[in-house]
């Protein structure tokens, strides 16, 4: 599960990183909806088929806690992540 959070983070940090490197609000709202909506869900399908074989019965729930904290971070690190790269920090 931590390893699935981990990557979803940084998948989270290279949105917001290719977002800061254009002009524009654009790609901004639409790395963002990758960030939100796209990551936690392909990540927590591979958690899902890889936590299946542990724990058939469990992986539903764990899998969903999976993508609600990865679209937290993502909801909350995104945009800090984007101005911080954008003032050159």
């Amino acid at each position: 599960m931590l390893i699935a959070v981990i990557c979803i983070y940084m998948g989270v940090w290279g949105c917001a990183y290719y977002a800061a490197q254009a002009e524009g609000g654009l790609r901004f709202a639409g790395m963002y909806a990758v960030a939100v909506l796209v990551l936690p869900n392909a990540f927590g399908l591979v958690f899902w088929m890889i936590y299946q074989r542990v724990d058939g019965d469990g992986a539903g729930d764990l899998t969903r806690m999976v993508i609600l904290i990865g679209a937290g971070l993502a909801l909350v690190f995104y945009p800090l992540i984007y101005v911080r790269t954008r003032r050159g920090a």
